[in-house]
């Protein structure tokens, strides 16, 4: 810096090294610096809020993070700063009693959620000398739950007399006429609040209320969603690693009842919302959920190990909706995943204690991809489904059914030529090889014995995707002819 104090890179190397040192005060000056001559560079707002984060001004860190992404809006780290910040605010808010303040989080944040965010928690912090912030507030054994329920402040209430003569506390704006008496089985109207019956997760009408052993309730796919990223209780962070291994998710039933005797009309809302989601999953040709993995083929089985919070969350809905279906595609570099892929039908899912599963499925249809599209973490698309086109000329198909012959023929000695090791592998994994079929254009995916043998064959998997593609029967046994041809010559080495 003696050398070229205009050197600005230098001055965030320095500036770094002053973090190492813990002298952040000196770090922020050299940081400042490079800020007053690059005011639009993303990145220096960046380490500045992670400077300011580490020495303990979270708040501040949060504003600077917020301002690298107005700069560049696609900063990823700069996202997941805000992200985390933004959830420990919450937790400290929630701990205060004062949750209201914050609006609902639903998976990333946008610009506005995140500066209302900063804007209620900063005055939060001037008013209780607030500088550090822990992950997650700091409970009692004795005040678990208790401090995580929402409070009013007595400026926000009004005060009212029951009619036993106890005083209650009531929202200002808050009808105070009574629709209710207090005879035995029925309660005061003014007691029912719908958002004592809120979720804390979706900050919605409980739908489907389940109760953690720890005691707090949340909508039960809510829970499944937060339980496929940590087995703890969102609120509290006991371990529900029993719970999860379990899956014993009994529905409270007398909250439900509760609801449906109080609160109706939210309640039949809350279905109709829950019915149209529903209906969105179940679509098959639109929004299709697609597994990013391997190759899929149809009649062809195909394990799956499932360990991603976002793949768990894709196959409990392909559950839950009914179609028990879903699309597999192998990854692609410049679109996501491939044009063409083969929807799996699940068989049989087994749930590990660890939130893992072991899904049993079998290729069904061939699809060619329209349009990408992401949800909730994982892939979709709209599709459209390939079947092969039949050959009606007599001569033509008489040709067709003497190709299909010779190539079966063909895979057949391939197979049996087959080391033992070898073989056995594949009959472990894939079954035997299916029968020659008399009528080879009855299925729409033509004979089933070409699949399961373009699974088993080691070759390129583009190679494979291009004959999955195809819509001619003949084309397809053609390239197989050609694979197996290839592979004869080997063994014959």
């Amino acid at each position: 810096l003696s050398a070229d104090s205009s050197d600005l890179m230098l001055r965030i190397y320095r500036a770094e090294s002053y973090v190492g040192l813990q002298e952040y005060k000196t770090a922020i000056e050299d940081l400042n610096f490079v800020i007053s001559k690059m005011p639009n560079w993303p990145e220096v707002y960046f380490r500045k809020g992670k400077v300011l984060q580490d020495s303990g001004f979270v708040g501040d860190a949060l504003q600077l993070f917020l301002q690298c992404l107005a700069l560049d809006e696609d900063f990823l780290p700069a996202k997941l700063e805000v992200e985390k910040n933004t959830v420990q605010f919450i937790l400290l808010l929630q701990s205060l009693g004062g949750s209201d303040v914050l609006e609902p989080v639903s998976g990333g944040l946008n610009r506005a959620q995140s500066a209302h965010a900063l804007n209620s928690t900063k005055d939060l912090a001037k008013e209780d000398g607030l500088k550090r912030v822990s992950s997650e507030p700091l409970l009692s054994g004795q005040g678990k739950g208790a401090l995580l329920k929402r409070k009013l402040s007595f400026s926000e209430q009004d005060t009212v007399v029951c009619e036993d003569g106890r005083n209650k506390h009531k929202k200002q704006g808050e009808s105070t006429k009574r629709d209710m008496t207090l005879a035995f089985g029925t309660i005061p109207g003014d007691l029912i609040d719908a958002s004592d019956f809120e979720c804390s997760l979706c900050m919605r009408l409980f739908f489907e209320p389940v109760t953690t052993p720890c005691g707090h309730t949340f909508c039960k796919g809510c829970l499944e969603r937060c339980l496929d990223h940590a087995p703890q209780c969102p609120l509290c962070k006991e371990s529900l690693k029993e719970y999860l291994a379990s899956r014993k998710y009994s529905i409270t039933e007398l909250l439900e009842e509760l609801i449906m005797k109080y609160l109706s009309d939210e309640l039949f809302e809350r279905k109709r919302i829950h019915a149209e989601e529903t209906a969105e999953h179940s679509n098959l040709t639109k929004n299709v959920p697609m597994f990013v993995c391997t190759m899929a083929y149809p009649t062809v089985p195909c394990p799956l190990h499932v360990f991603e919070p976002r793949y768990r969350l894709m196959i409990r809905r392909s559950m839950e909706t009914g179609t028990k279906q879903f699309g597999m595609c192998i990854s692609d570099s410049q679109n996501g995943f491939a044009d063409y892929g083969c929807m799996l039908q699940i068989r049989n899912v087994h749930f590990l204690p660890d939130g893992r599963s072991v899904v049993d499925t079998i290729g069904g249809k061939r699809f060619r991809v329209l349009r990408r599209g992401m949800k909730d973490g994982y892939c979709t698309a709209d599709i459209e489904y390939l079947e092969d086109v039949k050959v009606a000329d007599e001569e033509e198909l008489k040709k067709l059914r003497e190709l299909h012959n010779f190539v079966y023929s063909q895979a057949c000695s391939w197979f049996q030529n087959l080391r033992n090791k070898f073989r056995t592998q594949i009959l472990q994994h894939f079954g035997p090889m299916p029968d020659r079929e008399e009528n080879i254009q009855a299925m729409p995916n033509g004979p089933a014995w070409c699949w399961w043998l373009l699974a088993v064959l080691p070759v390129d998997p583009r190679y494979q995707l291009s004959v999955l593609s195809m819509m001619s029967l003949k084309d397809r046994l053609i390239k197989i002819q050609h694979i197996l041809t290839y592979f004869s010559r080997d063994q014959s080495k």
